[in-house]
């Protein structure tokens, strides 16, 4: 190796002051990576102003014009106007219409500024798969290019695409598969799934999500049985089996001092009325007030309907581990949040369709709260889910592309 450090691009259409796990995520790897190695940019296709707070980062917002946009969501939103505007997005999403495409050609300018003769290294983060269609460009112009195509979800078997759109994603990921030096996934079903379907050797790992901040066990207890549920609530991921629970649990005077916070989006659901006094909903807010609310609750709330698409944490587990308060589980007992909770120790696994089960997983956290008890996490095992640590594996992985390849 020599001494000069490595020009390293990351694309991602995420990154604060956007308030999302795919935000943190980037932002992560952005602050964790040596920057005794690499020379880091960050490219953000962005009309609006992006966070430029870390020393040796060099954060690029790219401006492109677009007259179409998706529509944003806030807690103020009608229930009305909220239906009206997810089908807006879903009819740009059916018709393939997308504004990240008008970022392509300036993302691609500004790299062309910085590229010389040396190696560098391109990460892109996807969805959306705007972001793949650069790797893929770079890929091919560049020789000296090293590209690292980092996916967060799945492409063609990802049940929350449209089928208008399969076949569009399956030849991104045909593309991805022959053109990328390796890719990332958060999960073993997915990397195993991208494995089986490349035919090249190349190297496919998980790298997951992670927590931010520090993990410390905590025996604050309040006066009310406080249980937070941070994220939002899209497609088949819903409540109504968790609030049939406590609804039951209600009526049978088997717990009455509760409150159940909502931290984010939630004007799309419908809280039951004999439930209504017991929910707070808060709006999105930024990351380190999350983690503030995760810390002061007694237990957290995860909640995920199975599917035939395994792998899916819902990175928002990470945050609930981090935080090493007991879990209330409405999830697949059969996929990997399930497994990954039990080998932390980390909380109460009910069927999401199951409300017998939920009701008993709630009773647990419960009387935890009511004996001023807490779980025995296995804390080595949630230590090792910091972002600073996975960004570790992306350094291993990012060393392998360009000097064992």
């Amino acid at each position: 190796m020599n001494n000069k450090k490595i020009k390293l691009f990351i694309i991602a259409a995420y990154y604060p002051p956007i308030i999302s796990v795919a935000s943190q995520r980037i932002h992560a790897l952005a602050k964790y990576i040596d920057k005794s190695l690499y020379e880091v940019y960050v490219l953000v296709p962005s009309n609006d102003k992006v966070n430029s707070d870390i020393e040796g980062v060099n954060v690029i917002s790219i401006k492109a014009k677009s007259i179409i946009q998706y529509a944003k969501f806030d807690k103020n939103t009608s229930y009305l106007i909220h239906k009206l505007k997810a089908l807006w997005n879903r009819i740009l999403i059916n018709f393939s219409i997308s504004h990240y495409r008008n970022y392509e050609k300036p993302i691609l300018k500004i790299i062309e500024k910085f590229v010389d003769n040396n190696p560098f290294v391109v990460i892109t983060s996807s969805p959306p798969i705007e972001m793949l269609h650069i790797g893929i460009s770079l890929r091919k112009k560049y020789n000296q290019c090293r590209w690292i195509a980092d996916l967060r979800d799945a492409l063609s078997n990802n049940p929350y695409i449209p089928k208008s759109q399969r076949h569009k994603h399956l030849l991104v990921e045909d593309s991805v598969l022959n053109n990328a030096d390796a890719i990332v996934s958060v999960s073993m079903p997915i990397v195993g799934n991208l494995r089986a379907k490349s035919n090249r050797d190349i190297p496919i790992v998980e790298i997951r999500n992670g927590f931010d901040f520090e993990a410390r066990l905590s025996f604050n207890f309040n006066n009310q049985f406080t249980i937070v549920h941070a994220g939002t609530f899209y497609a088949n991921r819903t409540p109504e089996t968790v609030f049939c629970a406590f609804e039951n649990l209600l009526k049978k005077q088997q717990i009455d001092d509760f409150k159940l916070i909502l931290v984010g989006q939630t004007s799309a659901i419908t809280i039951p009325d004999t439930i209504k006094p017991y929910v707070q909903r808060i709006d999105k807010v930024p990351y380190t007030e999350v983690v503030k609310l995760l810390r002061i609750a007694d237990a957290l709330l995860l909640i995920h309907p199975p599917s035939d698409y395994k792998g899916v944490f819902t990175a928002k587990l990470f945050d609930y581990l981090g935080a090493m308060k007991p879990i209330i589980a409405a999830i697949d007992t059969n996929d990997v949040a399930a497994q990954l909770i039990k080998d932390c120790q980390a909380g109460f696994i009910a069927n999401f369709y199951s409300i017998e089960e939920i009701e008993q997983a709630i009773l647990s956290a419960y009387t935890l709260w009511k004996n001023k008890q807490t779980l025995n996490f296995n804390t080595s095992l949630i230590y090792l889910h910091h972002r600073a640590y996975q960004v570790k594996l992306y350094e291993q992985l990012i060393y392998k592309v360009l000097y064992e390849n």
